[in-house]
């Protein structure tokens, strides 16, 4: 005999379907605001350069301006003192939404090992002030530990149902560095200007890589852009390590395509492949996964062997002999032009992929056609990231932010997708944990969380025996960060300083894509 649940006299579906309609930043009396960085880079007189300009966005969560708010940007946190803005924005009376972009550039600062502990701001904060009081702030943020930070809200979650954010082509990355960054070439070629170390520690934890083979040059491997070599491999590698080893982050390395140097269905394809499998393994063995875990292991699975790296790799051969490489995940991957086309595009992917029980990478980014390099030599892919920037973040934030599985984006600081991910899995771990519809007894819930520690328990042995692995053992304390900040060769820290576009982000209701105005 069934039951259905009741708390305080309220049905537990309708406490599931409540959680589930409503939005993921509920109605609020004052915006939710957020900094961004412009993806786009333009050289000065001078040899000067011009990047990375920080925007200011709003989102009403309902609510409207009034007359008399303003937006500042600050060097401070402005939570209890709004005064001495850097910039002062006011802004029009009754708007929803809205975005201005400044002339201040926020540079690449340098990361230190104190900053690993948790989140940490980088010295710039956005505030809205209504009547000299401050009603709403954020910061430019790093977010190195964001899933063990939330361990008791997502460790028993399954891993296929977190919302992770992602970088498109992750290995094109490189930064702006004046006329040398302005051939068409150049303009095409680059998808990120974060190193991996720094795409990871401000919180992305899915990375796209397509890796060509070059027997001829002394690195052999690299990190490619379709037939273009961009780094070596060797570069990720150092960064993954060095962001693994200081923290208990889970992230998923997807190694999606091979365009160069893997010869097809041929001896020399294969030993290709175990070359680099084996140098995957000699020097990020002791992070992998074993890809037996499946998409439906938790976190906590994983911390309990002291394994956090899931490699996915995108040939059936290799990974059929190598039992630590995870099937392919299915990218969605549009080849739109235009933000109308995208948002059509993604918009049925994100029914289409509903019940999915297995990771999946929408790959949220516009793609230049081959007339758009011909004819439009001075856009590039900085001005598509800008075009839909905007747009994606309001996307995942209002209409797929319960059913997208990884959403992978060019220039990741041009959105707040990194916040909405974490925001987004939070949410939809509070939703699934709501009592469910129906139940049979309480005896029923314990039977099958038993059942859940078993399985997991099943797991770790069948690992922890034939394999003979020696994981370490699983603690509460994050582990001490030694980075080098003054070594001039410290690819981890030391940074070089780097830089698109005045537009205002007004947004009705259901409205797919933004136009692009000025605040005030």
């Amino acid at each position: 005999m069934t039951r259905v649940c009741q708390i305080n006299g309220v049905t537990g579906s309708r406490l599931t379907e409540e959680c589930w309609t409503s939005p993921l930043y509920p109605p609020a009396e004052s915006p939710r605001v957020f900094l961004t960085l412009s993806p786009l880079a333009k050289s000065l007189p001078g040899g000067n350069s011009q990047q990375r300009q920080i925007e200011l966005n709003w989102h009403g969560n309902g609510a409207v301006s009034q007359p008399g708010d303003w937006i500042g940007l600050y060097e401070h946190d402005p939570t209890n003192n709004p005064t001495l803005p850097l910039r002062q924005i006011a802004v029009a009376t009754g708007k929803n939404s809205g975005y201005h972009k400044t002339d201040v550039q926020f540079g690449f600062p340098a990361v230190d090992r104190h900053l690993f502990a948790g989140d940490s701001c980088l010295g710039y904060w956005i505030g809205y002030v209504r009547n000299g009081v401050t009603v709403s702030s954020n910061c430019i943020k790093l977010r190195p530990s964001w899933m063990w930070q939330n361990r008791e809200k997502l460790g028993s979650v399954p891993l296929y149902q977190l919302f992770l954010p992602g970088t498109h082509n992750s290995g094109s990355y490189r930064p702006y560095n004046g006329h040398s960054s302005d051939t068409v070439f150049m303009r095409y070629l680059i998808c990120q200007d974060e190193d991996i170390f720094h795409s990871l520690s401000y919180g992305i934890r899915y990375l796209d890589v397509r890796v060509g083979y070059y027997p001829e040059r002394d690195d052999k491997f690299w990190l490619n852009h379709n037939y273009a070599r961009v780094n070596p491999l060797r570069f990720l590698i150092e960064d993954l390590k060095n962001f693994l080893e200081v923290t208990r982050e889970i992230v998923i390395l997807d190694f999606h395509r091979f365009p160069v140097g893997f010869s097809q269905n041929t001896l020399r394809n294969r030993e290709t492949h175990d070359r680099l499998v084996k140098l995957l393994s000699d020097k990020l063995g002791d992070y992998m996964v074993p890809s037996s875990f499946g998409p439906m292991t938790t976190m906590n699975d994983l911390w309990a062997i002291n394994r956090t790296l899931v490699i996915v790799y995108a040939d059936d051969w290799t990974r059929s002999s190598h039992p630590f490489l995870w099937p392919s995940i299915p990218q969605e991957w549009g080849d739109k032009r235009n933000t109308d086309d995208l948002y059509r595009y993604l918009s049925v992917i994100d029914h289409k992929r509903f019940d999915s029980d297995y990771f999946w990478a929408a790959m949220a980014e516009l793609t230049p056609s081959t007339m758009d390099v011909l004819f439009r030599p001075n856009d590039g892919l900085r001005k598509l990231a800008d075009n839909v920037a905007r747009n994606v973040t309001t996307w995942y934030r209002d209409l797929w932010w319960k059913t997208t599985s990884i959403a992978a984006v060019d220039f990741f600081h041009s959105t707040d997708i990194i916040d909405v991910c974490i925001d987004a899995s939070l949410k939809r771990a509070r939703c699934s944990s709501v009592v469910p519809t129906t139940l049979s007894s309480a005896t029923t819930i314990q039977q099958t969380a038993a059942e859940e520690r078993s399985t997991a328990t099943d797991r770790r042995r069948f690992y922890l025996g034939p394999r003979n692995l020696d994981f370490a053992e699983s603690t509460s304390e994050t582990t001490p960060i030694s980075l080098d900040t003054t070594s001039p060769s410290s690819r981890i820290t030391a940074r070089r300083r780097r830089p698109k576009n005045n537009t205002t982000a007004i947004v009705a209701p259901n409205l797919p894509v933004i136009s692009t105005t000025n605040f005030n």
